[in-house]
Protein backbone atom coordinates (compact mmCIF):
# COMPACT_ATOMS: atom_id res chain seq x y z
CA UNK A 1 0.00 0.00 0.00
CA UNK A 2 1.68 3.16 -1.21
CA UNK A 3 0.90 6.10 1.08
CA UNK A 4 2.93 8.68 -0.83
CA UNK A 5 0.90 11.90 -0.38
CA UNK A 6 1.73 12.90 -3.95
CA UNK A 7 -0.36 9.99 -5.23
CA UNK A 8 -3.58 11.15 -3.58
CA UNK A 9 -5.87 9.56 -0.99
CA UNK A 10 -6.51 5.84 -0.63
CA UNK A 11 -10.16 4.80 -0.23
CA UNK A 12 -10.83 2.41 2.67
CA UNK A 13 -13.98 0.32 3.01
CA UNK A 14 -17.28 1.08 4.76
CA UNK A 15 -19.14 -0.40 7.71
CA UNK A 16 -19.20 -4.20 7.84
CA UNK A 17 -21.62 -4.34 10.79
CA UNK A 18 -24.08 -1.98 9.11
CA UNK A 19 -24.14 -4.12 5.98
CA UNK A 20 -24.51 -7.41 7.85
CA UNK A 21 -27.37 -6.08 9.95
CA UNK A 22 -29.10 -5.01 6.74
CA UNK A 23 -28.64 -8.61 5.57
CA UNK A 24 -30.28 -9.99 8.73
CA UNK A 25 -27.62 -10.15 11.44
CA UNK A 26 -29.36 -9.48 14.79
CA UNK A 27 -28.20 -6.20 16.29
CA UNK A 28 -27.19 -7.94 19.52
CA UNK A 29 -25.05 -10.58 17.79
CA UNK A 30 -21.40 -10.33 16.79
CA UNK A 31 -20.52 -10.10 13.09
CA UNK A 32 -17.81 -12.71 13.66
CA UNK A 33 -20.48 -15.38 14.14
CA UNK A 34 -21.27 -15.13 10.44
CA UNK A 35 -17.68 -16.08 9.62
CA UNK A 36 -18.89 -19.53 10.68
CA UNK A 37 -22.56 -19.43 9.75
CA UNK A 38 -22.84 -17.14 6.71
CA UNK A 39 -19.40 -16.44 5.27
CA UNK A 40 -20.91 -15.70 1.87
CA UNK A 41 -22.66 -12.66 3.35
CA UNK A 42 -19.35 -11.25 4.60
CA UNK A 43 -17.69 -11.93 1.24
CA UNK A 44 -20.55 -10.09 -0.47
CA UNK A 45 -19.94 -6.99 1.67
CA UNK A 46 -16.23 -7.01 0.82
CA UNK A 47 -17.06 -7.41 -2.88
CA UNK A 48 -19.55 -4.54 -2.76
CA UNK A 49 -17.06 -2.24 -1.05
CA UNK A 50 -14.40 -3.15 -3.60
CA UNK A 51 -16.81 -2.56 -6.48
CA UNK A 52 -17.61 0.86 -4.99
CA UNK A 53 -13.94 1.81 -5.18
CA UNK A 54 -12.33 0.72 -1.91
CA UNK A 55 -8.67 -0.22 -2.28
CA UNK A 56 -8.17 -1.44 1.29
CA UNK A 57 -10.51 -3.87 3.07
CA UNK A 58 -10.71 -4.45 6.82
CA UNK A 59 -11.36 -8.00 7.98
CA UNK A 60 -14.52 -8.93 9.89
CA UNK A 61 -12.57 -9.41 13.14
CA UNK A 62 -13.35 -6.30 15.17
CA UNK A 63 -14.09 -8.39 18.29
CA UNK A 64 -11.38 -11.03 17.83
CA UNK A 65 -9.29 -9.77 20.77
CA UNK A 66 -12.20 -8.73 22.96
CA UNK A 67 -13.80 -10.59 25.89
CA UNK A 68 -17.03 -10.21 23.91
CA UNK A 69 -15.94 -13.09 21.69
CA UNK A 70 -15.81 -15.51 24.62
CA UNK A 71 -19.13 -14.24 25.98
CA UNK A 72 -20.65 -15.05 22.59
CA UNK A 73 -19.19 -18.56 22.74
CA UNK A 74 -16.64 -17.92 20.00
CA UNK A 75 -13.49 -17.45 22.07
CA UNK A 76 -11.92 -20.82 21.24
CA UNK A 77 -12.38 -20.12 17.53
CA UNK A 78 -10.54 -16.78 17.51
CA UNK A 79 -7.52 -17.96 15.49
CA UNK A 80 -9.59 -19.83 12.90
CA UNK A 81 -12.01 -16.89 12.64
CA UNK A 82 -9.09 -14.60 11.86
CA UNK A 83 -7.79 -16.96 9.19
CA UNK A 84 -11.24 -17.27 7.63
CA UNK A 85 -11.73 -13.51 7.68
CA UNK A 86 -8.49 -12.82 5.80
CA UNK A 87 -9.29 -15.51 3.23
CA UNK A 88 -12.80 -14.13 2.67
CA UNK A 89 -11.56 -10.59 2.09
CA UNK A 90 -8.77 -11.80 -0.20
CA UNK A 91 -11.12 -14.02 -2.19
CA UNK A 92 -13.84 -11.40 -2.53
CA UNK A 93 -11.50 -8.78 -3.96
CA UNK A 94 -8.31 -10.29 -5.42
CA UNK A 95 -5.51 -7.78 -5.71
CA UNK A 96 -6.70 -5.43 -2.98
CA UNK A 97 -4.87 -4.86 0.28
CA UNK A 98 -6.33 -6.60 3.33
CA UNK A 99 -5.99 -5.18 6.83
CA UNK A 100 -6.43 -7.44 9.85
CA UNK A 101 -8.75 -5.36 12.00
CA UNK A 102 -9.03 -5.45 15.80
CA UNK A 103 -11.16 -3.26 18.03
CA UNK A 104 -10.69 -2.33 21.68
CA UNK A 105 -10.90 -4.63 24.68
CA UNK A 106 -12.88 -2.02 26.63
CA UNK A 107 -11.08 -3.01 29.84
CA UNK A 108 -9.56 0.41 30.52
CA UNK A 109 -12.17 2.89 31.69
CA UNK A 110 -11.93 6.67 32.14
CA UNK A 111 -11.03 7.64 35.67
CA UNK A 112 -10.50 4.06 36.75
CA UNK A 113 -7.69 1.62 37.06
CA UNK A 114 -6.77 -0.69 34.23
CA UNK A 115 -5.13 -4.11 34.07
CA UNK A 116 -1.36 -4.11 33.72
CA UNK A 117 0.21 -3.44 30.35
CA UNK A 118 1.02 -7.14 30.04
CA UNK A 119 -2.58 -8.14 30.70
CA UNK A 120 -3.85 -5.57 28.21
CA UNK A 121 -1.37 -6.75 25.58
CA UNK A 122 -1.99 -10.49 25.95
CA UNK A 123 -5.50 -10.66 24.39
CA UNK A 124 -4.20 -9.02 21.23
CA UNK A 125 -1.26 -11.36 20.71
CA UNK A 126 -3.10 -14.44 19.49
CA UNK A 127 -5.40 -12.72 16.96
CA UNK A 128 -2.55 -10.52 15.71
CA UNK A 129 -0.44 -13.62 15.09
CA UNK A 130 -3.36 -15.39 13.40
CA UNK A 131 -4.08 -12.45 11.10
CA UNK A 132 -0.42 -12.18 10.17
CA UNK A 133 -0.10 -15.92 9.52
CA UNK A 134 -3.23 -15.83 7.36
CA UNK A 135 -1.62 -13.27 5.08
CA UNK A 136 -2.98 -9.89 6.15
CA UNK A 137 -1.00 -7.04 4.60
CA UNK A 138 -1.13 -4.96 7.77
CA UNK A 139 -2.67 -4.89 11.25
CA UNK A 140 -5.39 -2.30 11.77
CA UNK A 141 -6.29 -1.27 15.33
CA UNK A 142 -9.54 0.70 15.38
CA UNK A 143 -11.95 2.44 17.73
CA UNK A 144 -9.27 2.85 20.39
CA UNK A 145 -10.08 5.38 23.09
CA UNK A 146 -7.62 4.89 25.96
CA UNK A 147 -3.85 5.31 25.67
CA UNK A 148 -3.11 2.51 28.15
CA UNK A 149 -4.98 -0.01 26.04
CA UNK A 150 -3.90 1.47 22.71
CA UNK A 151 -0.21 1.30 23.61
CA UNK A 152 -0.60 -2.33 24.70
CA UNK A 153 -2.39 -3.13 21.43
CA UNK A 154 0.38 -1.43 19.45
CA UNK A 155 3.06 -3.42 21.28
CA UNK A 156 1.29 -6.67 20.32
CA UNK A 157 0.52 -5.55 16.77
CA UNK A 158 4.13 -4.67 15.98
CA UNK A 159 5.54 -8.10 16.89
CA UNK A 160 4.85 -9.99 13.62
CA UNK A 161 6.71 -7.37 11.59
CA UNK A 162 3.74 -6.11 9.57
CA UNK A 163 2.88 -2.44 9.07
CA UNK A 164 0.40 -1.20 11.68
CA UNK A 165 -2.31 1.46 11.48
CA UNK A 166 -4.37 2.72 14.40
CA UNK A 167 -7.48 4.88 14.67
CA UNK A 168 -9.08 6.44 17.73
CA UNK A 169 -12.74 7.19 18.40
CA UNK A 170 -12.74 10.61 20.04
CA UNK A 171 -15.21 13.18 21.31
CA UNK A 172 -15.34 16.69 19.89
CA UNK A 173 -15.58 19.63 22.27
CA UNK A 174 -15.24 23.21 21.14
CA UNK A 175 -13.65 22.23 17.84
CA UNK A 176 -11.03 19.96 19.43
CA UNK A 177 -10.90 16.22 19.99
CA UNK A 178 -10.48 14.35 23.27
CA UNK A 179 -10.47 10.81 24.60
CA UNK A 180 -13.13 9.98 27.21
CA UNK A 181 -10.53 10.47 29.96
CA UNK A 182 -9.73 13.97 28.68
CA UNK A 183 -6.48 13.18 26.89
CA UNK A 184 -6.20 15.45 23.81
CA UNK A 185 -6.52 13.74 20.46
CA UNK A 186 -3.29 15.33 19.30
CA UNK A 187 -1.41 13.61 22.14
CA UNK A 188 -2.90 10.23 21.27
CA UNK A 189 -2.08 10.59 17.60
CA UNK A 190 1.45 11.84 18.26
CA UNK A 191 2.11 9.04 20.74
CA UNK A 192 0.86 6.40 18.32
CA UNK A 193 2.72 7.85 15.32
CA UNK A 194 6.01 7.71 17.18
CA UNK A 195 5.33 4.52 19.12
CA UNK A 196 8.09 1.98 19.55
CA UNK A 197 8.06 -1.15 21.67
CA UNK A 198 11.83 -1.34 21.64
CA UNK A 199 13.55 -4.56 20.70
CA UNK A 200 10.32 -6.53 20.93
CA UNK A 201 8.89 -4.84 17.83
CA UNK A 202 9.95 -5.31 14.24
CA UNK A 203 6.95 -3.72 12.52
CA UNK A 204 6.25 -0.01 12.33
CA UNK A 205 3.27 2.28 12.64
CA UNK A 206 2.51 3.58 9.14
CA UNK A 207 -0.69 5.61 9.64
CA UNK A 208 -2.80 7.02 12.46
CA UNK A 209 -6.16 8.73 12.61
CA UNK A 210 -9.75 8.62 13.77
CA UNK A 211 -12.86 6.58 13.06
CA UNK A 212 -16.56 6.73 13.92
CA UNK A 213 -16.51 10.50 14.42
CA UNK A 214 -18.60 13.09 12.55
CA UNK A 215 -17.29 14.61 9.34
CA UNK A 216 -17.08 18.38 9.44
CA UNK A 217 -14.83 21.36 10.18
CA UNK A 218 -13.32 19.96 13.41
CA UNK A 219 -12.22 16.83 11.56
CA UNK A 220 -10.74 18.92 8.77
CA UNK A 221 -8.83 20.96 11.37
CA UNK A 222 -7.43 17.77 12.89
CA UNK A 223 -6.36 16.55 9.44
CA UNK A 224 -4.58 19.84 8.80
CA UNK A 225 -2.79 19.59 12.15
CA UNK A 226 -1.78 16.00 11.40
CA UNK A 227 -0.44 16.91 7.98
CA UNK A 228 1.70 19.65 9.46
CA UNK A 229 2.83 17.73 12.54
CA UNK A 230 2.91 13.97 12.14
CA UNK A 231 5.58 12.00 10.28
CA UNK A 232 3.07 9.52 8.81
CA UNK A 233 -0.29 9.75 6.96
CA UNK A 234 -3.59 10.62 8.64
CA UNK A 235 -6.65 8.33 8.47
CA UNK A 236 -10.20 9.73 8.41
CA UNK A 237 -12.94 7.07 8.63
CA UNK A 238 -15.92 9.03 9.96
CA UNK A 239 -19.49 7.87 10.38
CA UNK A 240 -22.21 9.40 8.22
CA UNK A 241 -24.42 9.50 11.31
CA UNK A 242 -26.39 7.41 13.81
CA UNK A 243 -29.43 5.32 12.83
CA UNK A 244 -32.23 7.60 11.73
CA UNK A 245 -29.86 10.48 10.99
CA UNK A 246 -27.44 9.00 8.44
CA UNK A 247 -26.23 11.48 5.84
CA UNK A 248 -27.07 10.50 2.26
CA UNK A 249 -24.03 9.43 0.24
CA UNK A 250 -23.50 12.70 -1.64
CA UNK A 251 -23.89 14.78 1.52
CA UNK A 252 -21.40 12.56 3.32
CA UNK A 253 -18.88 12.96 0.51
CA UNK A 254 -19.32 16.73 0.59
CA UNK A 255 -18.93 16.81 4.38
CA UNK A 256 -15.69 14.84 4.16
CA UNK A 257 -14.24 16.88 1.27
CA UNK A 258 -12.56 19.55 3.46
CA UNK A 259 -10.88 16.84 5.53
CA UNK A 260 -9.37 15.26 2.44
CA UNK A 261 -8.31 18.66 1.11
CA UNK A 262 -6.72 19.37 4.50
CA UNK A 263 -4.50 16.32 4.24
CA UNK A 264 -6.23 13.01 5.08
CA UNK A 265 -4.53 10.28 3.03
CA UNK A 266 -6.70 7.28 3.90
CA UNK A 267 -10.46 7.90 3.88
CA UNK A 268 -13.54 5.76 4.23
CA UNK A 269 -16.72 5.35 6.23
CA UNK A 270 -17.52 3.86 9.62
CA UNK A 271 -20.86 2.93 11.22
CA UNK A 272 -23.71 3.68 8.82
CA UNK A 273 -21.50 3.91 5.73
CA UNK A 274 -22.73 1.70 2.90
CA UNK A 275 -21.27 0.80 -0.48
CA UNK A 276 -23.25 3.76 -1.86
CA UNK A 277 -21.40 6.08 0.53
CA UNK A 278 -18.10 4.66 -0.69
CA UNK A 279 -19.12 5.08 -4.33
CA UNK A 280 -19.90 8.74 -3.65
CA UNK A 281 -16.53 9.17 -1.96
CA UNK A 282 -14.75 7.41 -4.83
CA UNK A 283 -16.38 9.76 -7.34
CA UNK A 284 -15.60 12.80 -5.23
CA UNK A 285 -11.97 11.79 -4.84
CA UNK A 286 -11.63 12.34 -8.57
CA UNK A 287 -12.88 15.91 -8.23
CA UNK A 288 -10.50 18.80 -7.77
CA UNK A 289 -12.10 19.98 -4.53
CA UNK A 290 -11.04 16.77 -2.76
CA UNK A 291 -7.39 16.81 -3.79
CA UNK A 292 -5.02 17.96 -1.10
Amino acid sequence: MNLDPRLGPVLIDGAMGTALQAAGLPAADLPERWLLERPEAIAAVHAAHAAAGARLLLTCTFNAASPRLAVAGLGRSAASLCASAVALARGAAPGLRVAGALGPLALARPGGTAPSAAKLRAPFERPVAALAEAGADLIWLESQYDWREASAALAAALRPGLPVAITFTLQERGGRWFAPDGMPGEALLSGAARFSAGGASVGRVVAVGVNCVPAGPPLAALAAWARATLPIPFIAKPSPGPPGAVLPPLEFARALAPTVAAGARLVGGCCGATADHLAALAAALQASEMRG
